[in-house]
């Protein structure tokens, strides 16, 4: 993609699963929201998150903090009513 957005520049555009795990590594609210709604609709699922934690170039405690916190984000979709697999 290249518009005013990226400053004429190219900008690669990330797969879907990526860009959650980008954004649930951030942990900002406005994240957590962007995060909730790709569990709730189906674009991304909790195994497919937790899968590829483990490519992410963090240390182990930030890979254990990431995992709980997709996990305990799946879990508050599930108790809002949303019908995920299993993580």
């Amino acid at each position: 993609m290249q518009n005013a957005n990226t400053n004429d520049r190219v900008g690669y555009c990330l797969g879907i699963v990526d860009l959650f795990l980008a954004k649930a590594a951030a942990g900002r609210d406005k994240d957590r929201e962007f995060c909730a709604a790709l569990f709730e609709h189906g674009y991304v699922t909790p195994e497919a998150a937790l899968a590829l934690t483990g490519e992410m170039p963090l240390d182990e405690a930030s890979h254990r903090r990431l995992r709980a916190t997709i996990r305990r984000w799946a879990q508050a979709a599930r108790d809002a009513g949303h019908a995920l697999p299993d993580a």
